[in-house]
């Protein structure tokens, strides 16, 4: 449990700093992002952020719940994520859900993150 909030801390962080090395080392080759108008691969996911299209100012964490099964590892996020997105800043109260898994290697990778908007 520790290692997948440490790992879903780095991703968080190179989202923000736009650190396309990082997120290709901790993201799954396979991952999909489920956004609120978009689903992405992680290579789209990653062009988004460096492109500019997502910028992810300010992510204010309330809470996390990690639950385990077997080798996969879920955690939900309650945030308030402050972005630029396609040149308009926006705040929104989301549940991210993460999904964590071992890949080939027996590293922890993310596999699934989705944006689920809270009312």
């Amino acid at each position: 449990m520790e290692k997948s909030i440490m790992i879903s801390n780095q991703i968080w962080k190179a989202m923000q700093d736009r650190d396309a090395a990082l997120l290709n080392e901790l993201i799954h080759e396979e991952a999909e992002f489920v956004h609120m108008t978009r689903t992405l691969n992680r290579k789209k996911e990653i062009d988004v952020i460096l492109e500019a299209d997502i910028v992810y100012k300010h992510i204010e964490f309330i809470e996390h719940t990690v639950r385990t099964f077997g080798t996969t590892e879920i955690i939900l996020n309650r945030l308030d994520l402050t972005a630029v997105v396609k040149g308009n800043e926006v705040v929104n109260a989301f549940v991210v859900t993460e999904v964590y898994t071992v890949d080939e290697e027996g590293s922890l990778k993310l596999a699934s993150l989705a944006f689920t908007k809270r009312v």
